[in-house]
């Protein structure tokens, strides 16, 4: 049988304005782009991942980064495309830190295990989203950005869990599960858009699906906060 194809449809090809780029390289300098180890306990008081950070989230399996842009999925939902890519300096890889959907917390407000969390796209401004849709490679559920300005739904929301650390901590692996389904974000180096599978103009050639899976033990779920801005801890703790 012939592979599926996907119909990924192109939105925008615009790029992103002066001053937005000016805001990106900002926030990427103030980190040096200096990707932590596992072992570097030396950050300090911006070793915890708080309200307002704007980070960049790893795949701990594929060294991969969590991207999004004006690109519409042309199947399931038709919302916001949400893929991998394996470039560590992309702007489009940058996500805000928010509290869950409806709920305001101070910039600073540390994120504890259990805690419930908005990714918001700082581009796009759109939030990390899933729902029942199918995904278009693997056919798991579709991971999609939604929203408008920051403002999106219940659909938005992620609960944080850490790998045994009470807080969600830079550079230690978390996992996030969909409020609403249960399942897991995941990607992996087996699920790549190419020309087959996504046609010859395809946008997205090269990156990987972001899609959601309900298997707790599956070792592809697997996320760290790299790069980006930490925000130094206040005592106030979303509810």
């Amino acid at each position: 049988a012939a592979e599926r194809v996907p119909p990924v449809a192109m939105l925008s090809s615009r790029r992103p304005g002066i001053l937005w780029l000016c805001y990106a390289v900002a926030l990427l300098a103030a980190t040096g782009l200096a990707r932590g180890s596992e072992e570097d306990d030396d950050l300090g008081e911006f070793s915890k991942v708080t309200i307002g950070s704007v980070i960049k989230l790893t795949h701990v399996a594929s060294g991969f980064r969590i991207h999004s842009h004006e690109v519409k999925w042309g199947s399931g939902s038709g919302q916001q495309s949400v893929t991998a890519v394996d470039d560590a300096a992309d702007p489009n890889s940058l996500w805000v830190v928010k509290c869950k959907h409806g709920s305001h917390c101070a910039q600073g407000t540390p994120v504890l295990h259990g805690h419930v969390v908005r990714l918001s796209h700082l581009q796009t401004k759109r939030n990390l989203h899933s729902h029942t849709y199918k995904s278009p490679l693997s056919q798991r559920q579709e991971v999609s950005c939604y929203g408008e300005q920051g403002e999106g739904d219940t659909g938005d929301d992620w609960i944080i869990e850490t790998m045994g650390q009470a807080d969600w901590t830079r550079n230690k692996s978390v996992r996030f599960k969909h409020y609403h389904t249960g399942a897991f974000l995941t990607t992996g180096a087996e699920q790549v858009f190419n020309q087959r599978n996504c046609g010859g103009n395809c946008p997205i050639a090269g990156q990987l699906e972001v899609s959601a899976v309900k298997k707790a033990n599956d070792p592809q779920i697997w996320w760290q906060a790299t790069e980006g801005v930490f925000f130094p801890e206040k005592e106030e703790t979303p509810k």
